[in-house]
């Protein structure tokens, strides 16, 4: 463990004060005789992202401006705390979650906060400590061997168990570096320069050369680091390397990275939460480049695509500001960490996109650089309102061609509230993905009511396998049945293969998000079971005539030559009010399956029923919701709970319930679901506990159309014509069944009554 390099060693002056009238220092006492060291700033030079002058406005208004104070205040903050704990480097060993992995996370931001306190106040103090902390990785860095805790199937670093959180060191503290160099003699530049950062650069570039050139959010922060450093160097081939990939032939490196990882709208393969994460790195990057060589526009890249990632990602967040949590997600990351501060700022610095304002007031604070500057700035007039969640389409895939998300939203009937469904019909997502093609979840308002499971993992939690990914994110979170989605004989898609499941995609087959009363999107998916083809069409409603609030009609029709097992599962938040069917409880517990996620659950109860259509009804916190299906007499619907074989209590216990066809070759499942009434603990009142639906039909299905009716309780009725193949919309469209012609135009039609 380093406490602090003995070559560096202050020499604290008592009595004595010198007072250099020409010179970058200049020297004043206090009462009691201790020196202060202030430093002249104006020819310093950053080129990451914060200049001079910008530190000497932010400085100017800092007692007028509220969120830059609060912002540098916790900065400062941070490093006058950590300058009083002293510089500490110990010899790393732990994994994620443990004492040397949190501690060498720390310093860095540590380091980085205290960079940031010194250009803004040109107190020494600050650009020391900085200083004293990388003479001390200088002196133990080039000594490293592999971590100690790495892992074969993740890329090694040194300080840190994999390789990733490297790159994350180094993109901080080049910062750090470059905000303080201009009070570092020469003599401890160069051994910093070339005992830290030439030497990680050289590990994370040249001993990393697979990672470091891979198209994946690990790659993502190592070529910013090195670029950054690059730059900070003056070193041209290592940013050349950074943006042009290893062999500078443009088939890995930044610009590939962005042509490869983001679809024409901006989202990012691995899904939102490794969006969020990854932005950082490409935006302070691409703001580095944009400072540093203002000739490759890189902001105007791909059509802006960096802005529109941007605010991509931000829509992809429920009510709570909650990244959607599929893939290998924790539910608990919002739009609030500190790596969409930095991406936001300088997204809004760059294309001035006032509707990112809200978001950044939601924050509180700005990353103190010349892009939280110009949002501070635009905050001070900025009238507050609510971030507008939308309706929208978001394609997958370089060219947009890889399937995509739909996210209907509508009002829910209470202010500023919305029903939001996400209906997922994306690519694999690469090693983060999951097998859910085709799934669904809803929210109302700030409330998750049918939900993604996400990631099985307590991050940095040393207890649970070091914070790592649990066994049962691959035995349970990726599989198919732990998603909103027909799992067919019991096997996940692809049969939980990554490589298989990479090589095709869902495709979408029409959309429309734009009226205001019927929001629309019908995928399919034909490669995850062979021979098993499956569409599902995703429809959200409102009758403006009603209050009942927006109800979902979910078309999930299957084709096959062979006979087969359907089971669409729902996995539903809330308490059982009640069910339309009879049920048996189990009264011993036992696993629904062997494997693939179904050894999982324990099954709690199985029902059938001799009606047409199966209806359950729970609560969740103030709310009624209901799933009425078409059934026959032949289906199933089963009650689970997630937690069998789970010895080490990693899992939810999590409630699901499933509809169960078997032996069937073609099917069509119709199901309804609605939120309605309210219930009312405090005042003990309760409205429209039931479900409205009195009836479900499939009036008619073949390989071309697929016509549904759904009637509530007070008569209404709705027909939909769906359009199972060639696809145009404007294709006029006629069929007659049972006497009753349906004509329609485009690739849908909607009849009400």
């Amino acid at each position: 463990m380093i406490q602090s390099p003995s070559h560096t060693k202050r020499l604290r002056l008592g009595i004595l004060c010198l007072t250099l009238i020409i010179g970058v220092l200049s020297f004043s006492c206090n009462q009691e005789g201790k020196t202060e060291n202030k430093t002249e700033l104006k020819n310093q030079k950053p080129v990451l992202s914060l200049s001079t002058s910008e530190a000497e406005e932010i400085k100017g208004l800092l007692a007028k401006n509220k969120v830059l104070k609060t912002s540098f205040d916790q900065h400062q903050k941070k490093a006058d705390k950590a300058i009083l704990n002293g510089v500490e480097i110990p010899m790393p060993k732990d994994p994620g979650g443990g004492y040397t992995h949190e501690k060498h996370k720390r310093n860095y931001g540590e380091m980085y906060s205290a960079g940031i306190a010194y250009i803004i106040t040109g107190d020494t103090k600050y650009s020391e400590f900085v200083t004293d902390m990388l003479l001390g990785y200088a002196e133990m860095y080039p000594k490293l061997p592999l971590h100690p805790k790495s892992k074969e199937n993740h890329p090694a670093g040194k300080l840190f168990w994999q390789g990733l959180n490297e790159s994350v060191w180094l993109v901080n503290s080049i910062q750090a570096y470059n905000l303080v160099s201009d009070a570092i003699s020469k003599e401890n530049k160069t051994i910093i320069e070339n005992n830290v950062f030439k030497k990680i650069a050289e590990f994370i570039s040249v001993d990393s050369k697979k990672t470091f050139n891979k198209i994946h959010n690990h790659g993502t922060w190592a070529v910013a680091g090195v670029g950054m450093t690059g730059y900070v160097l003056k070193d041209q081939d290592m940013v050349d390397r950074a943006l042009y990939g290893s062999n500078k032939d443009k088939e890995t490196g930044f610009l590939k990275q962005i042509d490869m990882l983001f679809s024409p709208e901006g989202y990012y393969s691995e899904g939102p939460y490794y969006q969020r994460y990854a932005m950082m790195p490409f935006m302070l990057f691409a703001q580095a480049i944009q400072i540093n060589q203002p000739d490759l526009k890189i902001f105007e890249y791909r059509d802006q695509l960096l802005g529109k990632a941007v605010t991509t990602v931000l829509q992809l967040t429920d009510e709570n500001g909650a990244f959607f949590p599929f893939n290998d997600a924790l539910k608990e990351k919002n739009y609030l960490t500190s790596e969409l501060i930095f991406a936001s700022n300088i997204a809004y610095a760059y294309y001035k996109d006032s509707s990112l304002l809200p978001i950044t007031l939601a924050h509180e604070k700005v990353s103190i650089s010349g892009a939280g500057l110009e949002v501070a700035k635009a905050l001070k007039s900025f009238k507050p309102k609510a971030y507008e969640k939308k309706p929208l389409l978001i394609t997958d895939g370089k060219d947009g061609e890889d399937g995509g998300l739909a996210l209907l939203r509508m009002p829910n009937g209470k202010k500023d509230e919305k029903i939001t469904s996400v209906f997922k019909f994306a690519s694999q997502g690469m090693g983060h993905g999951h097998f859910d093609r085709l799934s669904l979840f809803l929210y109302d308002g700030k409330k998750e009511i049918l939900q993604d499971y996400g990631a099985a993992r307590f991050l940095n939690v040393e207890s649970k396998k070091g914070g790592r990914y649990l066994p049962e994110n691959k035995t349970w979170a990726k599989q198919t049945i732990a998603h909103n989605t027909v799992t067919v004989d019991e096997t996940s898609q692809f049969g939980a293969n990554v490589k298989a499941s990479s090589k095709v995609s869902p495709k979408l087959l029409f959309s429309n998000l734009k009226d205001s009363n019927l929001q629309i999107v019908s995928a399919k998916e034909e490669n995850g079971y062979e021979g098993v083809k499956m569409q599902r069409t995703i429809t959200m409603i409102k009758n403006q005539a009603t209050e009942r609030p927006p109800f979902i009609i979910d078309v999930y029709a299957i084709k096959s030559k062979e006979a087969h097992q359907y089971d669409l599962n729902f996995m539903y938040q809330g308490h059982i009010m009640e069910t339309n069917f009879e049920y048996i409880k189990e009264n011993t517990l036992s696993e629904l399956g062997a494997k693939n996620g179904y050894q999982h659950l324990w099954k709690l109860a199985e029902g059938k029923s001799d009606q047409n259509f199966a209806t359950l009804t729970w609560l969740n916190q103030n709310r009624f919701y209901s799933i009425s299906s078409l059934i026959s007499p032949e289906s199933k619907m089963v009650f689970s709970r997630l937690g069998a074989n789970d010895p080490d209590f990693n899992l939810r216990n999590d409630a699901s319930y499933m509809l169960r066809e078997s032996n069937k070759k073609d099917h069509v499942f119709i199901n309804v679901i609605e939120p309605h009434g309210n219930f009312d603990p405090k005042l003990e009142s309760v409205q429209n506990p039931h479900s409205d639906v009195s009836t479900i039909q499939l009036v008619y299905s073949d390989d071309n159309y697929t016509i549904v009716k759904v009637i509530f309780k007070n008569d209404e009725k709705y027909t939909l014509a769906i359009v199972n193949q060639e696809h145009d919309p404007h294709k006029q469209h006629q069929i007659t069944v049972d006497d009753q012609e349906y004509q329609w135009t485009g690739n849908y039609n909607l009849k009400t009554n």
